[in-house]
């Protein structure tokens, strides 16, 4: 067995890590097994005589870490903290999670030690072997020697010594906003999470699903669109538009129209079309061979055609779901005692009436001046919205806002 050092220190490592909890850390290597390309990680939980969690073993059927990558794999290099921050990690598609290797050593956060088991395919045969490191040591790794094997490509990695306050149910509520716009996108492929043999059940995390088709009729270009609005925001991935080829393959994806609006309206929209299988994404003008031949840009007729059905589509989608918006805002205001103090006669009545009609209008707006607002925020918007109606200057205060 070889002893190799890692390119940063234990401490330094700890360091850079230090925005991964435990439950980021674990969906790190589930997020390993599916860049190496696995359709399946399962998730063993190992329990004790007391019922408690002291090994897990997460296991793929990926293509294996090749001993000639290894020193890439676990020797990382960082370029930048946005890399190996979860929050920042920036994709045009969503292979490649965790490229600089940074995720392996995640652990730390929740075991004693780790062991991966590879297998990969080299020529005509198939090699297994140990990787090993412990987290008092995360700057050094062990490598056992190759050997020959008939098993599947793959790799399992075991944690010892779980830490005490590991929470089940809180793995799987993280897991399902973590892996569920993933395993969505997949759902064709057949992809999956299992914990325990048992297949991640996300559907608690959707609100709902629709499937359509669109066809562009100058062109007779078909989409098939699948959109689904999530009940709750999913981690670090936000509201995006997703677009696959004939073959099911991941071309491209950006952030849909209505993103990050602070209304809590969290969606992805999965768009599958033989137009994508030679579409070039990363071109915004109208040159080029792949626009002659195929017509197949983002200037394209049928791609804007496209883009405008969808935002079209969740526009109306939107709609309903402000009116909820605002009124749990209104709710808010008034069990925060935000309001201006009315008189029990029908003229303040009616006041009250236009004060709350005005903040329903601007809610569906700019929903994002109403979101997270504290007590003290709620009480002086509603104050200046009064003052503003008084003057009748309602609209300049749309304007502003």
């Amino acid at each position: 067995m070889g002893k190799s050092k890692i390119e940063i220190s234990s401490k330094g490592i700890e360091k850079t890590l230090r925005k991964f909890d435990y439950l980021q850390a674990i969906s790190e290597y589930i997020w390993n097994g599916f860049d190496a390309k696995a359709t399946v990680v399962d998730i063993k939980l190992h329990k004790n005589v007391l019922g408690g969690i002291d090994q897990i073993v997460i296991a793929d059927n990926g293509y294996g870490i090749n001993r000639k990558e290894l020193e890439r794999k676990f020797t990382p290099f960082f370029e930048s903290e946005k890399q190996i921050d979860p929050e920042k990690r920036a994709r045009t598609t969503s292979a490649m999670h965790g490229k600089n290797g940074i995720g392996r050593l995640t652990f730390h956060h929740f075991a004693s030690d780790a062991a991966w088991t590879t297998t990969y395919v080299d020529g005509l045969l198939k090699n297994t072997y140990t990787i090993r490191i412990h987290s008092k040591n995360l700057d050094t790794y062990e490598v056992t020697n190759n050997i020959l094997t008939d098993e599947e490509s793959g790799t399992t990695v075991t944690f010892h010594n779980i830490m005490k306050d590991f929470v089940y149910e809180d793995l799987l509520t993280f897991l399902c906003k973590e892996f569920g716009w993933f395993l969505e996108l997949h759902a064709e492929k057949h992809f999956d999470v299992k914990i325990d043999g048992v297949s991640l059940d996300y559907s608690c995390v959707i609100a709902e699903k629709e499937c359509f088709k669109i066809v562009h009729e100058p062109t007779q270009t078909e989409f098939t669109i699948k959109y689904v609005r999530w009940k709750d925001r999913i981690n670090h991935e936000y509201s995006k538009l997703y677009f696959l080829d004939s073959h099911l393959e991941e071309k491209h994806k950006q952030p849909t129209t209505f993103n990050n609006k602070g209304d809590s309206f969290y969606h992805s929209v999965y768009i599958q079309s033989k137009g994508f299988d030679h579409f070039d994404f990363d071109s915004e003008d109208n040159g080029g061979q792949l626009e002659l031949s195929f017509g197949a840009s983002r200037r394209s007729e049928a791609f804007q055609f496209l883009i405008e059905e969808i935002n079209t589509f969740i526009k109306q989608k939107r709609k309903p779901y402000l009116g909820l918006f605002a009124d749990h805002v209104i709710e808010e205001f008034a069990e925060s005692k935000a309001f201006p103090i009315f008189k029990d006669d029908p003229e303040d009545t009616t006041r009250k009436q236009e004060l709350e009609s005005v903040i329903r209008e601007m809610c569906q707006l700019e929903p994002k001046v109403f979101a997270r607002l504290n007590p003290e925020q709620k009480k002086l918007v509603a104050h200046l919205i009064h003052l503003a109606m008084g003057a009748n200057e309602r609209q300049r205060l749309l304007e502003a806002l």
